[in-house]
């Protein structure tokens, strides 16, 4: 059996510990791909990482991947960056040179021990064009071996780059939270039209349905059993483990985690995940 990915989210921006959403550094053992939640482009062909220390400070963050790379040897971490809108910086146009970004990416991986990035280009202003792709193509330059992954949900809006990056990417993680289980698989379908299908992530929320575009559990399930009919898909992406607590969705904390890894094909039975994640990063203790 082939073993799919599962790729999760943390966020710096919301509170996490006793009371709230699983400290970083007890990020579920399942996880293979953790995406902090987000820096910022900034001008200058540069990055800004305010939004991710909103809620936790640099040392903390720190503290916490250094913890992961001790008890997780194999987890990819990535940061994944969005476009900011004071000063107005986006995806589509607004790194002016590929080569000083990629090399100042390849400097911040350094700095942070990360493994790649994740490129959520969520400009509507613009669609992305060849500029964007010339970005990613820098980053890719900069950074041969790193995880590069791009989230998307508009189809039409992507699918030109996509194609254009389908051999630069990683992965691509879709987002469209929203659907339900019939309009998400024509959705990857389409997708796997312009990238392989072993290069896609599906993206669920962890989340009240038609409240806050949760996925619902019995779709997350029939989801990650599901494959394109082209070929397998790359795993499951979930967005996103700081909301996965009964506080926010209504169901026990790590409800989806645990229902991608009991679902997906070739990972282990699933245990209660926050409890697994406990027994290798020590007491939950507010950050």
């Amino acid at each position: 059996m082939t073993t799919q990915s599962i790729t999760a989210f943390w966020l710096g921006y919301v509170p996490s510990g006793e009371g709230a959403g699983p400290l970083l550094q007890a990020t579920p053992p399942c996880v293979d791909v953790l995406i902090l939640a987000f820096g910022n482009l900034f001008p200058g062909n540069t990055t800004c990482l305010q939004f991710l220390q909103t809620s936790h400070s640099r040392d903390q963050i720190r503290a916490g991947l250094a913890a992961l790379r001790r008890s997780s040897p194999d987890l990819k971490i990535l940061l994944s960056l969005i476009g900011t809108p004071n000063p107005p910086v986006g995806w589509n146009t607004g790194i002016t040179d590929p080569a000083a970004f990629g090399a100042w990416c390849a400097q911040l991986a350094r700095e942070w021990d990360l493994d790649g990035f994740d490129i959520d280009n969520e400009d509507l202003d613009t669609f992305p064009g060849d500029a964007f792709v010339a970005t990613v193509k820098g980053m890719r330059a900069a950074m041969p071996d790193a995880v590069l992954t791009l989230d998307t949900y508009l189809f039409e809006r992507d699918r030109a780059v996509i194609a254009a990056l389908s051999t630069t990417l990683t992965a691509i993680n879709t987002m469209a939270y929203f659907y339900d289980f019939d309009a998400m698989t024509r959705l990857v379908e389409q997708y796997a039209t312009v990238i392989d299908p072993g290069r896609i992530a599906v993206g669920v929320k962890a989340g009240k349905v038609g409240l806050d575009q949760g996925t619902s559990v019995a779709d997350t399930a029939k989801l990650c059993r599901w494959n394109p009919g082209s070929g397998p898909k790359r795993g499951m992406m979930l967005w996103n483990l700081s909301q996965d607590i009964q506080s926010v969705t209504g169901q026990p904390d790590g409800t989806w985690i645990r229902t991608i890894q009991e679902n997906l094909p070739g990972h282990p039975p699933a245990r209660d995940a926050q409890a697994a994640a406990i027994d290798t990063a020590g007491p939950r203790n507010p950050g």
